[in-house]
């Protein structure tokens, strides 16, 4: 959406000192767009009025700022918030467009599934969607204040690592389709075990209102008995048979590594071979083909767009390395669920296998005992070698008591030491938490055997 000084100041109830033409909100100097109005945002690390003349340099048609420069000859809404104002630029953005909008959260595959329901919506026009990892209090406005007017939908990833940011992002968004894709331990230092996951997460179902709907993952028992206000449509997704959208087979096949998902629905018998490998992408797909029914397209052609996917960032994203190693790329970010799910499906994969684990972040005061249990369960699957990036991990290396393991603490040593054990024809399994960046592991085989 684009704004001039006059709306800006209304939508945040700010000052017009001087006003300007209409541009898009931007609050990054490198990447802004001649035209455009920079919002300097003021945080506890960060000062974006440091920056305005910046802005007003590359073409800003003005800047939204908490205190004026005179010198400044552009543009100028001056508000008692910057970090406010984008909020509240969020909310007139939102209220202003009329297609449906999608609010998505969930422990793990959030990412995945919000590509997904992307895709699955596109039978119906152009669907706007967030960037990146842009789904906390500042991420999730500018995701609104970005949408086009004229796209057909809206789908707004929402993250949370403390009490009551989910209420915020709701109440900022106001979806009329809400999406939680499961309940598992991810942020318990903050929230408080997985009860305190499942309260936080759950105020994207509970401050729904009369109209919208919900679509749950039958599959996940927190999910599954959260409460429903009343005036809300449920929809109910999963492998049971009496959930509205079924899937009734996957089949993940690790030559092709895609898998093939066939679902039930209120529209009959529809199917789609997914170009990534594992039996937990099913659920992140039905969940979307639920945001499509409600949004009224054609789940024929919902199905066939999920076809279309693409591993988002360092999301089980398949690399190669030279020598002929193949690596499994999953290492955005990691928690005990999405970890055992990510071992399970390459165990699948054919030939000799390492994986590759970081530590897993914000576990609490149970973070040994799951970093034990996926350990041990890495041991369970019959893998050549178990390589452990961090400290927690580290101190779970015991678990593993027949597979090979090395318990470093430094990525670049494991990665000069598997760049000598790594043969052609080995597959490699990258996983860890954002903090842990095991991806620096691969980055450093391949510079090796680059210079080699």
């Amino acid at each position: 959406m684009n704004f001039d000084g006059s709306t800006l100041a209304e939508a945040t109830g700010g000052t017009l000192v001087r006003d300007a033409g209409a541009g898009p909100i931007w609050t990054d100097t490198r990447t802004l767009p001649e035209g455009a109005w920079f919002l300097a945002i003021r945080g506890d690390r960060f000062d974006g009025h440091a920056y305005v003349q910046a802005a007003l340099d590359r073409g800003a048609a003005g800047a939204i700022v908490e205190r004026v420069d005179p010198e400044w000859g552009a543009g100028v809404v001056r508000v008692s918030s910057s970090v406010g104002a984008l909020q509240d630029l969020g909310r007139f953005a939102r209220r202003r467009f009329v297609g449906p909008v999608v609010g998505l959260t969930g422990s793990s595959g959030k990412t995945t599934t919000r590509a997904f329901t992307a895709l699955a919506l596109s039978p119906l026009g152009q669907v706007h969607q967030t960037v990146g990892n842009l789904n906390n209090h500042l991420g999730v406005p500018m995701t609104l204040v970005a949408a086009p007017m004229d796209a057909a939908a809206m789908v707004v990833e929402m993250g949370t690592s403390s009490p009551g940011e989910i209420q915020l992002l709701a109440e900022l968004t106001e979806p009329d389709i809400r999406v939680i894709v499961n309940i598992g331990p991810a942020h318990l230092e903050e929230l408080g075990g997985l009860s305190g996951v499942a309260m936080e997460k759950g105020s994207l179902y509970r401050s729904a209102q009369p109209g919208d709907t919900v679509v749950v993952n039958d599959d996940d028992p927190f999910t599954r008995s959260m409460e429903i206000p009343d005036g809300v449509r449920r929809i109910t997704v999963g492998t049971g048979p009496e959930c509205d959208i079924r899937v009734l087979n996957m089949r993940p096949s690790a030559a092709s590594l895609k898998t093939r998902v066939l679902f039930g629905t209120p529209e009959g018998l529809t199917g789609v071979v997914l170009p990534v490998f594992g039996p937990h992408f099913g659920i992140d797909a039905a969940l979307a083909l639920g945001v499509a029914w409600a949004a009224g397209a054609d789940l024929r052609e919902a199905t066939a767009a999920l076809g279309r996917y693409e591993p988002v960032g360092m999301r089980m994203r398949v690399e190669n390395l030279p020598g002929g190693v193949r690596v499994f790329n999953d290492a955005y970010n990691a928690n005990p669920a999405s970890m055992s799910a990510s071992l399970d499906a390459f165990a699948e994969i054919s030939g000799r296998k390492v994986a590759v684990l970081g530590d897993m972040l914000e576990l609490g005061p149970d973070e040994d005992r799951y970093h034990s249990e996926i350990v041990g369960h890495a041991d369970a699957l019959g893998l050549d070698l178990i390589v452990l990036i961090g400290e927690r991990m580290g101190r779970a290396a015991s678990a593993a008591e027949r597979t090979e393991t090395w318990p470093h603490i430094e990525r670049t040593e494991a990665g000069a030491r598997l760049s000598a054990w790594l043969q052609h024809g080995d597959q490699m399994l990258v996983k860890g938490s954002r903090g842990a960046h095991t991806e620096e592991v691969p980055k450093t085989i391949r510079r090796l055997r680059e210079g080699e």
